[in-house]
């Protein structure tokens, strides 16, 4: 056994492969059955040091399902004597390789948005945010469709109610012999509406059975023509969220949050899962925020300012507060969106997120171009170009110390520098430096400043 060990590490030598070659080669035999591909291509790995003469493999794993396997896989190489698998955010590819995407299915070729609500957190109101959204840019005269991912616990059959009995989806073959998914049509709104929740049982099924049931939704559902359609992501960043993004080819992402500070941690990770799959977070709602009396605004969670205190670390700049309201619980409990009712606070703000979602589109579309940041290694600067074509100098010790992480904590070891910058949404870039930390830095950040003061430029030496 020893002896095909080393003849194998021989062969490895031979040609030239260098240990993360080999690394990354033996984890793309570790397959992911609802994207069908393997955990590199997927970007799920990262940070990947490995030394054939110490034998020590570490890398960085985005989502810890798979580490049982990676640390067998990579146990099981020749000269292998230590391995170290930590779980956390990781870049999916650099920008000069991007992540091939799979075709759009037939189903979406006419559906020109895609906009996924996600808490990541339950009981936050999520799908209260993503019915009352769809019905929202439907009264500004957007044809929408609402797509409730939630297999094991769909609501939208209870927040759009139908005077008659719940019509259920159904299924047919065309003429060529192709299954197709009718999806139930909202006779007030003609929005068109897909959850497990009228297909008439419960689902019982592991996971690999949902991330099918999901693509297969997706896939053979007459959607049509479509200005948006709307879908209520369950919560976690589990396998349904990793196949929808990458067959549907999400537009942009709206994050519901509550006031509470374990929401927010949730909703991080969903907003740092969307980064990664190239999918712009572009508003925060932070529902239940306050109640309001005749004595002005009562934050009965805290004002904890939660939701704002998101979009500053992610650099995204519109915020959305719902209040808590008995009519909105009302509405919900009824099968009528608040969303018709354009005279409550909820209503109101929730036309504001219209609005907002609706112009988040159309710059993702124009396709503005934002600031781009660069590492000068041989001036030690960051170099940030600014889209009319001036260019900024930052000190990257500077901007170390405006993390708003552990970053910041304590001033970076002499001759720490960026080994990595990749854009993160329209609004903010992430920077991994060469000592392990990521940071989040806003465009705003980086041409203003922040809470610290305006962020100093140092003068750059011409090339």
């Amino acid at each position: 056994h020893g002896t095909r060990k080393s003849r194998c590490h021989m062969r490895a030598a031979g040609r030239g492969i260098t240990p993360v070659e080999e690394v990354m080669q033996a984890l793309q035999q570790v397959k992911d059955e609802g994207l069908q591909t393997d955990i590199v291509s997927s970007g799920f790995v990262g940070a990947i040091k490995a030394d054939r003469v110490t034998g020590n493999i570490s890398l960085v794993l985005e989502v810890e399902v798979y580490k049982s396997e990676v640390e067998q896989r990579l146990s099981e190489l020749p000269w292998a004597k230590s391995v170290e698998v930590s779980v956390g955010s990781v870049k999916a590819a650099p920008p000069s390789q991007p992540r091939p995407m799979p075709e759009i299915p037939k189903s979406l070729d006419k559906v020109k948005n895609i906009v996924a609500v996600s808490s990541c957190k339950g009981g936050v109101g999520k799908s209260t945010v993503a019915v009352n959204l769809a019905y929202a840019l439907h009264n500004k005269g957007y044809k929408v469709g609402i797509f409730d991912c939630d297999v094991y616990g769909p609501s939208l059959p209870v927040m759009v109610r139908f005077q008659e009995e719940t019509p259920k989806m159904e299924m047919y073959q065309d003429e060529q012999k192709e299954k197709h998914i009718r999806p139930v049509i909202h006779p007030e709104t003609g929005m068109k509406l897909v959850s497990f929740g009228f297909v008439g049982h419960a689902a019982v099924m592991r996971g690999s059975m949902v991330t099918g049931v999901m693509s297969q939704l997706v896939n053979q559902t007459d959607w049509g023509e479509l200005d948006y359609l709307i879908l209520d992501m369950p919560p976690g960043t589990g396998d349904i969220h990793l196949t929808l993004s990458q067959v549907c080819q999400i537009t942009c992402a709206v994050i519901v949050t509550t006031p509470q500070k374990l929401s927010v941690i949730d909703v991080e990770r969903g907003i740092s899962m969307f980064s990664q799959l190239n999918v712009p977070s572009v508003a925060v709602v932070q529902n239940m925020s306050y109640m309001s009396t005749d004595s002005g605004r009562q934050y009965i969670f805290g004002k904890t300012d939660a939701g704002y205190a998101i979009a500053d670390t992610f650099g995204i700049e519109q915020v959305f507060e719902l209040p808590l309201e008995a009519s909105v619980a009302q509405a919900g409990d009824s099968g009528n969106p608040f969303g018709n009712q354009g005279d409550s606070e909820s209503s109101k703000e929730m036309d504001k997120l219209a609005d907002s979602v609706v112009q988040e589109v159309q710059k993702i579309h124009e396709n503005r171009q934002p600031p781009r940041l660069f590492w000068d290694a041989q001036q030690k600067v960051l170099r940030l170009q600014l889209p009319e074509g001036k260019e900024l100098g930052i000190d990257p010790v500077e901007l170390r110390l405006r993390d708003k992480g552990a970053g910041g904590v304590t001033p970076p070891a002499p001759g720490v520098f960026p080994e990595e910058i990749v854009d993160m949404g329209n609004y903010a870039v992430v920077i991994k430096w060469s000592d392990g930390v990521v940071q989040v830095a806003p465009h705003k950040q980086l041409i203003e400043g922040d809470e610290r003061g305006p962020m100093p430029h140092v003068e750059l030496e011409t090339a």
